[in-house]
Formats: C-alpha cells, structure tokens, sequence
C-alpha cells in the first residue's frame, strides 16, 4: 500500500497506534476491522506486516502521509 502524500492534517479524529502500545498486535486488526481512522509515526511503527497490509485493502482504506512531516501516517476507511 503506497501512501499519497498530503499538504494538510485530514479532517476528523484517529486513533494513534505504536508498537510502544503493549496490546497493538491485537489493536490495529481491531481498528481496522471496526473502519477506524488511524494515525501513526513510521518510527514508532515502521512496518505493516502482510496481515495489516491485506486487512487495509480488504476495509478499503487509504494511506496518507503529512508533506511538512513524512514520519506522519494516516489511515482512513474510504466511503462507502
């Protein structure tokens, strides 16, 4: 999934994941499944595994980046 860089924050509310985050493994799927917005900074989560990767495609969601801030990642349910 490659990321579409935009100039400004998307508009709504995210929930931030990090691999910091003790219970993330089971959280993300979670999120993603439930079509929640996301946010995350590519050092505190530098790889989506194959699963997280296929689940994404499968909810239909779009992978943004911040322009001013590259480490800035938002993942975003498209509409239905």
């Amino acid at each position: 999934m490659i990321p579409f860089t935009v100039k400004l924050v998307p508009k709504g509310d995210f929930e931030k994941i990090s691999i910091q985050m003790p219970d993330w493994e089971t959280r993300f799927p979670s999120l993603i499944s439930q079509r929640i917005a996301i946010k995350y900074r590519f050092n505190e989560m530098p790889n989506l595994s194959k699963e997280i990767q296929e689940l994404l495609v499968e909810k239909q969601y779009v992978h943004l980046t911040l322009e001013s801030d590259l480490d800035q990642h938002f993942l975003i349910p498209a509409p239905k």
